[in-house]
């Protein structure tokens, strides 16, 4: 345990917590707000950094200096400091011993817990694991975006602790149309904003379906993505392809699939792609504006293997 944790005594707690805000809101003015993470928290992930630099770009939005560090140690007397850390950490433990909270050992909970620390107002943010601490800097940066003053935002004078009630709380998101959806499918600034609206909303899975639009393969018309693979990937020696559909488009539609992967996953949220059809023959279709060539009865099945094998090596996102 850290020398800071070992001088946060039980009576200082209670005394301190009842005077965060005043003495909070003057400090933080004049030096700036700090964040603290570890880099060597078990927590500590890309998808933390993420959150951490959210909140960071909203504090500096709202006009506050933002500083930077990885222990409350390092942040000036008399700040505001705000301490990014996992439940199980030394400093996470003695300021949750001290407030006599305890955040759960189930995945995504977390706590927020106000504490004085060696003349520094601290605010804990900690979680169980990486998600759990995601939300919970996610939830400060929404305070902070909503509030007419941001730095009362952070006075938060009660801790509290959370845990999720449902284990999968998800979005689908659904391409039928190469008219209505290529356009959102294709927006590259779009995709960021949206991915952190959900992930702010605790939202910790996203769906992509493609080739949901027909539940059969008759009177098929629109039929991008269908049977999607070969409007993503080649396969090397097989010529299983859309006459209709440029390579550049076929290979642009990869790149696209890969970016809005990394999001999801840079945002702690799982990535999960549903494909919906793997019919390759239209039937009784004479008005489908995209056909598939290269693959018949006899190699279906093969080249099913093969496509699906190209498929997961070129667009399975890092875990978060």
């Amino acid at each position: 345990m850290d020398e800071s944790a070992q001088s946060l005594s039980r009576r200082h707690f209670i005394r301190s917590a009842g005077s965060f805000a005043a003495a909070g809101l003057a400090s933080a003015r004049a030096t700036g707000v700090y964040i603290a993470l570890d880099s060597q928290d078990r927590v500590g992930n890309a998808s933390v950094r993420w959150a951490v630099a959210e909140l960071k770009q909203i504090l500096t939005e709202r006009g506050l200096n933002v500083i930077l560090c990885e222990t409350a140690a390092q942040a000036s007397s008399g700040s505001l400091c705000i301490v990014a850390a996992g439940s199980n950490s030394n400093v996470a433990g003695a300021i949750l011993s001290q407030s006599r909270l305890t955040v759960a050992e189930v995945p995504e909970a977390l706590a927020v817990v106000p504490a004085r620390m060696e003349n520094k107002n601290v605010l804990l943010v900690c979680g169980h694991d990486s998600r759990g601490l995601v939300y919970g800097l996610l939830d400060l940066a929404d305070r902070v975006q909503n509030s007419g003053e941001p730095l009362t935002a952070l006075m938060i004078q009660n801790p509290f602790a959370e845990q999720p009630s449902n284990t999968v709380r998800s979005v689908t998101r659904l391409f039928t149309s190469d008219v209505e959806d290529k356009p959102w499918y294709n927006d590259r600034e779009m995709w960021p904003r949206y991915l952190s609206v959900l992930a702010t909303q605790r939202f910790n899975r996203f769906n992509l379906a493609l080739g949901i639009g027909y539940d059969f393969i008759r009177r098929v018309t629109d039929a991008y993505f269908l049977f999607s693979y070969p409007f993503l990937l080649s396969v090397p020696g097989y010529n299983v392809h859309s006459p209709q559909l440029p390579d550049s488009e076929r290979d642009s539609n990869l790149r696209m699939l890969k970016f809005i992967s990394e999001q999801t996953v840079a945002r702690g949220m799982e990535f999960q792609l549903g494909l919906w059809m793997h019919g390759y023959e239209w039937i009784d279709s004479p008005k489908a504006n995209y056909t598939i060539e290269g693959i018949t009865k006899e190699n279906h099945g093969h080249i099913a293997v093969m496509l699906c094998a190209c498929y997961y090596r070129s667009v399975r996102p890092s875990a978060a």
